[in-house]
């Protein structure tokens, strides 16, 4: 009989490279399934609650864990080992009173643990727009989200914008823009997850994205797509990122 879907598992020489597993002590390791994060920009639950934060010692600790609905993922419970847990995603463990915040570092992606203050807020970035009648839009976000928004409701967004959103209620917060003297947070790259200030943008070359003229932690001057930026307003939001910029700044 034909197999129906794809390999739970993957090679531990083939994962990503910011996955922070030993390479060669085994064969394989978990695999990412489809969901709301690319593959090679995410971790599986598992591999994340194992090998990455230690909360864990084998795969059947894992499973139990998830079985029992104790592990959420932006305030919904997850039960699936190979659930994508990527930028920006809240990862809660009631057991142990533990909350972390998915955030971009040099390597890829790390969690990093948040205050139970801002358990449910998430900042995501708008990937697309679409009218769905003369007054209602609806913005595809980072993650997979789709939030709908009226036209007259005195927030007008686009695409590169970001918005902080109410998790899993999907309840807009607030919204920023890049703009001169506005910050921003580099999603990838070897700056990956420094904070820098725009100093201006101009159009692209080779690509429709405008380019931003920014200025790094360390002084210098450079030029971003931004495309791979994440606006942040004038002043860094309530949320975990305050850690990411000192953590980028002693780097």
């Amino acid at each position: 009989m034909a197999r129906k879907s794809g390999s739970l598992r993957t090679k531990r020489s083939a994962a990503p490279s910011f996955w922070k597993i030993p390479r060669k002590e085994k064969r394989f390791v978990p695999q990412t399934e489809p969901g709301p994060h690319p593959k090679a920009f995410s971790y599986p639950v598992l591999v994340l609650l194992r090998d990455v934060l230690g909360l864990v010692r084998t795969r059947k600790e894992g499973l139990l864990v998830l079985n029992d609905g104790k592990i959420t993922v932006d305030g919904r419970p997850v039960k699936s080992a190979g659930f994508p847990v990527g930028l920006m995603d809240i990862l809660e463990i009631s057991s142990a009173g533990k909350l972390y915040r998915i955030v971009p570092d040099r390597s890829g992606l790390t969690p990093v643990e948040a205050s139970s203050s801002e358990r449910s807020l998430k900042i995501c970035q708008v990937r697309s727009k679409r009218a769905i009648s003369t007054d209602k839009f609806v913005y595809g976000l980072h993650d997979g989200r789709s939030i709908i928004l009226e036209k007259n409701g005195g927030t007008s967004l686009k695409p590169g914008d970001s918005c902080i959103i109410e998790v899993p209620g999907q309840k807009l917060q607030s919204s920023f823009r890049l703009g001169p003297s506005e910050l921003a947070l580099i999603l990838k790259g070897d700056r990956s997850g420094e904070i820098v200030t725009v100093e201006g943008l101009k159009e692209g070359t080779f690509s429709r994205a405008p380019i931003a003229s920014v200025t790094l932690s360390d002084g210098s001057s450079s030029e971003i797509p931004t495309s791979i930026l994440l606006p942040l307003g004038k002043e860094l939001p309530p949320l975990t990122i305050s850690k990411v910029a000192k953590r980028s700044v002693l780097a």
